[in-house]
C-alpha cells in the first residue's frame, strides 16, 4: 500500500511538471486562406467620373479572397489562459470591374491588399497533448485598394484602416516543444468581414 501511494504521488508530480512545462513564451507561423463574404467597406468611394459598379452598392458578396501568412508570439500564463500578438498579411488579390469605357486606357480590375496586427486572449481546454481553444481580440487593419487600367497602369487608389474585434476557435497538438495548430477566425474590416482558416506551427521556449 505504501509503495502504491508513493507511485501515485510520483505520477501526480510528473503530471504537474509536464503541465507547467507547457506554460511560457512561444512563437510561430501559419499559412492563411481568407475568403471575404460581405460587401466592401461603406467608405470605399470610387473617384468622380467613374461609376461605382452595382455589386459595391447592392450588398452583393465580395468575391475577392486571398492567401497569406500569419506570425504569432504568445505567452501561456496558465493551463487554460494565453495571450497572443499576431501579424496577418493577407497578400493581394484582384477581380474584374466589368466596366465599359469610351476612352482608353480603361480601368478593368480592382486590387486589394490588406494586413492587420492583433492582440488576443485565448481560453484553452487542455486534453493531455491536445488543446481546443477560443479566441477573443482586437485587430488593427490597413487596406490598400486600387483600380488597374487595361495597360497595367494605376487609375486610382484609396487607403483604408480601422480597428475591430475578432474571434475564433481552434485546436492544437503538442510534440515536445513544437505545436501544430488549426484555427478558424472571423475577421471584421469596418463594414466588411472575412472568414480566415490557418494552419501552422509554433515553438515553445521552455
Amino acid at each position: 500500500m505504501k509503495n502504491s501511494s508513493i507511485y501515485c504521488v510520483a505520477l501526480l508530480a510528473a503530471a504537474s511538471v509536464a503541465s507547467a512545462a507547457d506554460r511560457g513564451w512561444y512563437a510561430g507561423a501559419a499559412y492563411s486562406s481568407v475568403s471575404a463574404d460581405y460587401a466592401p467597406a461603406p467608405e470605399l468611394a470610387f473617384p468622380a467620373g467613374l461609376e461605382t459598379p452595382s455589386r459595391y452598392t447592392s450588398g452583393e458578396p465580395d468575391t475577392i479572397g486571398s492567401q497569406g501568412f500569419k506570425l504569432v508570439a504568445g505567452f501561456r500564463a496558465l493551463d487554460w489562459l494565453a495571450f497572443e500578438a499576431d501579424y496577418l498579411d493577407l497578400g493581394s488579390d484582384s477581380e474584374p470591374l466589368d466596366l465599359v469605357c469610351v476612352t482608353q486606357p480603361c480601368p478593368d480590375r480592382i486590387r486589394a491588399e490588406t494586413a492587420s496586427t492583433s492582440l488576443s486572449a485565448l481560453a484553452l481546454w487542455p486534453l493531455g497533448k491536445f488543446d481546443v481553444f477560443m479566441r477573443v481580440g482586437i485587430s488593427h487593419w490597413d487596406s490598400k485598394i486600387e483600380t488597374i487600367n487595361s495597360d497595367g497602369s494605376r487609375f486610382w487608389h484609396q487607403d483604408l484602416s480601422g480597428t475591430n474585434e475578432k474571434y475564433g476557435v481552434g485546436a492544437q497538438v503538442h510534440f515536445h516543444q513544437v505545436t501544430a495548430r488549426l484555427e478558424y477566425e472571423r475577421l471584421r474590416f469596418s463594414g466588411d468581414a472575412a472568414d480566415n482558416w490557418s494552419i501552422g506551427v509554433a515553438y515553445s521556449f521552455r
